[in-house]
């Protein structure tokens, strides 16, 4: 059985069709990619809403923001100076402000009540100092670098983080805090070292009166718990992706090897069921399985069982056939025979003979039709043997001679022995049938050339004639069943021909583990048959031959 590749078989097939479910975790990484983006709106509203919180809970309270004793005013270089540090890192941040730090208790309480996890509350005053400060940007929720390293690359290839400004860090929210010291309220993003990590500021001016600008309240938020929750979404979609495609996979593998496996053995049993002539020799097994595949195996059984039930019918037909034929032939001959013993007429008398080459000509007829049946059960029961094939091709060729005189023969054959196994009186009628076939076609003064050659593993068999090349939409036929090239003229002429010489050579050929073909010789000049058979190995020629 002619193996099927893996890449156009069904499990490849199905295999392509599971590979689908990878666009699962695909649409469900762009739905987080959206989420992501949404909670960073929300985070911009939210902060910019607490912001607006602090600052009307600041707002028309004077006193928070009263010049202590002795204070000047600061000059634009010092102002700028806080507020560079006011933007430095979370470390130790009042501490690193010095005397730009001038805390009001109540400010600081407000804003620990106000504050949130995660997040840095700032309130400077119109002189630019820090007035209260309360929170931290450093969270133990923020993703570190280096954590889970295999999976943040694959969340970057597969769910790019939304861009952020990059560059000087302080000068954004050094713009943001002078804005809102004029009145602006303004919410932005900056990038950090962590590609992966931004900070968002929002700013809101704190008044006195409806004109009255007494200082600024910045609310900070970093997006770690945004990431946070963006890595957990995908290492639980991951995990899940993993453990449904893999399970799918192998379903799919397992029905498409079970479905593969059994679509082979049904196809072997019905390769195998017929044989090279047309035979119906085996069964189909009926599944009993409910599905399709089942269904096709109870239909291609009960086709094999009746084809083999037709197919012995049509053997045993010409045997039947022949034999109630033989008895009304005779009668017929007997009558005819008694006929002529009885004195008639000329022109009667030439009736009856022809009469009599009529039921000839049947009787040959019924001979032929009975003696491809009558090969094939001699040889089922004929017993093997080793013989010399080239003697065998010898020692016909001269009764050919004898036979078909003044008919010329030429036999090219080796010196030595070209042993084989098998029936030689098969082998014989083989050679028969095809010198036959080379002087029906063969021009009367032309010669039939036979020959025998051995390589030490395969002999080989030509019988050559000139004339009628072969047509080629012919040549893949010739060794059929009731096929035959001799025309109709012809075939009335000579007598029946039932086309089974050519099929008798091919079984015989086929008996011995061997094939026949046919060609044209060059210069369409002729035509050659050859018959290629299998020899003994020298191993074997000293064995007994086993029947």
């Amino acid at each position: 059985m002619r193996r099927v590749r893996f890449f156009h078989g069904i499990r490849f097939r199905l295999l392509v069709v599971a590979l689908a479910l990878v666009a699962v975790p695909w649409l469900a990484a762009q739905f987080i990619a959206k989420m992501e983006t949404f909670l960073r709106q929300s985070q911009e509203q939210s902060a910019a809403a607490t912001a607006r919180a602090v600052a009307a809970a600041l707002s028309d309270r004077p006193q928070l923001f009263a010049r202590s004793a002795g204070e000047t005013d600061a000059e634009s270089e010092e102002r700028r100076r806080i507020i560079a540090l006011f933007a430095a890192a979370d470390t130790d941040a009042a501490a690193g402000l010095g005397t730009a730090y001038a805390p009001s208790d109540e400010i600081e309480r407000l804003l620990g009540i106000m504050g949130q996890r995660g997040a840095r509350l700032w309130v400077i005053d119109s002189r630019s100092r820090v007035r209260g400060l309360s929170g931290s940007l450093k969270d133990e929720d923020t993703p570190r670098r280096g954590s889970a390293g295999w999976l943040r690359r694959m969340v970057s290839s597969i769910v790019p983080t939304p861009e952020v400004p990059r560059g000087d860090e302080t000068r954004p929210l050094r713009g943001q805090i002078e804005s809102a010291l004029i009145g602006v309220s303004s919410t932005q993003w900056k990038g950090t070292s962590d590609p992966e990590v931004a900070i968002l500021s929002a700013a809101q001016p704190v008044f006195v009166g409806r004109d009255d600008i007494v200082g600024a309240v910045v609310v900070e938020e970093t997006t770690g718990a945004i990431q946070l929750l963006k890595q957990s979404a995908l290492q639980n979609l991951l995990a899940s992706t993993i453990a449904v495609v893999g399970s799918a996979l192998a379903i799919l593998l397992f029905f498409a090897s079970r479905l593969a496996s059994r679509i082979r053995r049904l196809h072997a049993q019905a390769e195998s069921a017929i044989d090279s002539q047309g035979r119906v020799r085996g069964t189909v097994e009926p599944s009993s399985a409910r599905d399709e595949i089942g269904d096709l195996s109870r239909t291609m059984a009960a086709i094999m069982a009746r084809l083999r039930d037709y197919n012995a019918y049509l053997e045993s037909m010409a045997g039947r056939l022949s034999h109630e034929l033989r008895t009304p032939v005779a009668v017929v001959r007997s009558s005819l025979d008694n006929l002529k013993q009885q004195p008639l007429e000329r022109d009667a008398r030439v009736y009856v003979e022809r009469a009599g080459e009529g039921v000839e000509r049947l009787a040959r007829l019924i001979s032929r039709l009975s003696e491809a049946t009558r090969l094939e059960r001699m040889l089922e029961s004929a017993e093997r043997e080793r013989f010399d094939l080239a003697a065998v091709v010898a020692g016909c060729v001269e009764g050919y001679r004898a036979a078909y005189a003044p008919r010329r023969f030429d036999l090219s054959r080796p010196e030595g022995e070209v042993m084989a196994e098998g029936v030689p009186d098969a082998f014989a009628q083989l050679l028969d049938k095809l010198v036959e076939n080379a002087i029906d076609f063969a021009p009367a003064d032309s010669a039939i050339r036979v020959s025998i050659a051995s390589d030490g593993r395969v002999a080989r068999l030509a019988v050559e004639n000139s004339g009628p090349p072969l047509a080629e939409e012919t040549r893949g036929r010739l060794f059929d069943s009731m096929i035959s090239l001799r025309e109709a003229d012809r075939m009335r002429a000579e007598g029946a021909h039932l086309g089974l010489g050519l099929y008798i050579v091919r079984l015989i050929a086929e008996f011995h583990g061997g094939r026949v073909h046919a060609s044209n010789l060059a210069e369409a000049a002729g035509v050659r048959f050859e018959v290629e058979l299998p020899l003994l190995r020298s191993s074997q020629r000293g064995a007994v031959a086993l029947p």
